[in-house]
């Protein structure tokens, strides 16, 4: 079944770099590269947890990014999770649980959609 979690993705430039704070307030440059997967996040969120807590969610030869608009990223000792209002901004991401998938050369946002579980995630980018 070909369900997806947004209708139709927008495909858009992404930026190549953003402005990350880490959970003691220090912020991060961080260079976007091709074959990025940003995972928007917030707290009370059970599709959001798995991103936060499980080390082993990987997505092959995706980079995962964890982010957050939470001036107080959730902190489960587990993956860092990105305090970046700017970089949602950027990326359009209104709200979370959202994820947007970067691509390509120029960098562009490929696919994008709710957050339902780590599985859903994966089946929506393998295509990419």
């Amino acid at each position: 079944m070909g369900l997806r979690s947004i209708d139709s993705p927008r495909r858009r430039p992404a930026p190549t770099t953003a402005h990350l704070t880490d959970s003691a307030g220090v912020t991060h440059v961080l260079t976007l590269e091709p074959r990025t997967l940003i995972v928007a996040v917030k707290s009370n969120c059970d599709g959001c947890r798995p991103f936060v807590e499980d080390l082993s969610i990987e997505f092959s030869d995706w980079r995962l990014i964890v982010v957050t608009r939470d001036p107080k990223p959730p902190e489960a000792g587990h993956r860092t999770v990105w305090f970046a209002p700017e970089l949602m901004d950027d990326l359009e991401v209104v709200s979370a649980p959202f994820f947007v998938a970067l691509d390509g050369s120029p960098l562009n946002v490929v696919t994008e959609g709710v957050v339902f579980a780590p599985e859903q995630v994966a089946r929506e980018i393998s295509e990419f």
